[in-house]
């Protein structure tokens, strides 16, 4: 039984206005004790509410010991007479062997029109006691539709291409970088998606090519409308009240080792609540 948690931690800032990552590791463990934790919008030397400049992938990695770390920063720049760079992005811990690691810059198309942010998809492969198992993790845009749904569609085309490698291998050469690179056709796609069910984005996803990616709530609970992932707590980010935007989507191939999928409602650690999925392998 494997277990994948993902969180949009909103670096660490509860409802209360307080900054903790003891209070987000805390809640992680009461939760489940995840073999992979997927968290977004995690901060490196950025001025937060509370006016410090954390290293929190630093915080991060001593919170998680137990855990390979994989951070993916989105938003990357070193300011002119800093030392320290500013970091911004999403962060992947995993208990178990990563045989491979990728970090995907996300299309950003211009518009002056609104605020927006350099955008990516952190990828792992690791491996089970069964079968080998690729997570991703996201956070897309929030202020232009445009934006999401082009990095939609980029991250199909990452599935895609994952699965062409499944059948048809390159050619390999041991001991260099050529050598062969696991990627499995096993994935989970996880995060902060910025979209809701009704959304054009959310369509393009469910019906994507002849093996769409699946909604691992909608699998697992067909009747039953998605627990809210959001504004439950926060009513002045969220004045929509509670809604769902964080999701699990699973590969056609992985539909039967689906097992649960569950959302913490009861926490106001973020703005956003935690999501765990199950996986029998």
């Amino acid at each position: 039984m494997i277990q994948v948690l993902s969180w949009n931690i909103q670096n660490g800032e509860g409802v209360d206005g307080k900054i903790s990552l003891n209070r987000i590791a805390d809640t992680i463990f009461s939760m489940c004790t995840p073999d992979v934790i997927c968290l977004q919008e995690v901060s490196r030397n950025l001025i937060l509410k509370d006016n410090t400049k954390p290293d929190q992938l630093k915080q991060l990695t001593n919170l998680f010991k137990d855990y390979e770390v994989f951070f993916g920063p989105a938003y990357d720049v070193l300011r002119a007479g800093e030392s320290q760079r500013e970091q911004f992005g999403n962060i992947i811990l995993s208990k178990l062997p990563v045989l491979s690691s990728f970090n995907h810059i996300l299309p950003q198309p211009t518009n002056s029109s609104f605020r927006h942010m350099p955008r990516q998809v952190s990828e792992i492969t690791i491996q089970t006691p069964s079968f080998s198992l690729c997570v991703m993790t996201t956070h897309l845009e929030y202020g232009s539709q445009n934006q999401r749904y082009e990095q939609v569609k980029r991250i199909l085309s990452l599935k895609d291409d994952i699965d062409n490698l499944s059948t048809n291998p390159a050619t390999i050469q041991e001991d260099s970088p050529y050598a062969k690179l696991e990627r499995s056709n096993r994935i989970i796609i996880c995060g902060d998606f910025n979209f809701e069910v009704n959304s054009e984005e959310y369509s393009l996803i469910s019906s994507y090519s002849d093996a769409p990616l699946i909604d691992s709530w909608t699998h697992l609970n067909s009747d039953i409308k998605h627990a809210p992932t959001c504004g439950i707590y926060d009513k002045k980010q969220w004045s929509e009240g509670p809604h769902c935007r964080d999701f699990a989507f699973i590969s056609d191939n992985l539909k039967s080792n689906i097992t649960d999928f569950i959302v913490n409602e009861e926490t106001d650690a973020s703005d956003h609540q935690p999501i765990a999925l199950t996986v029998n392998d």
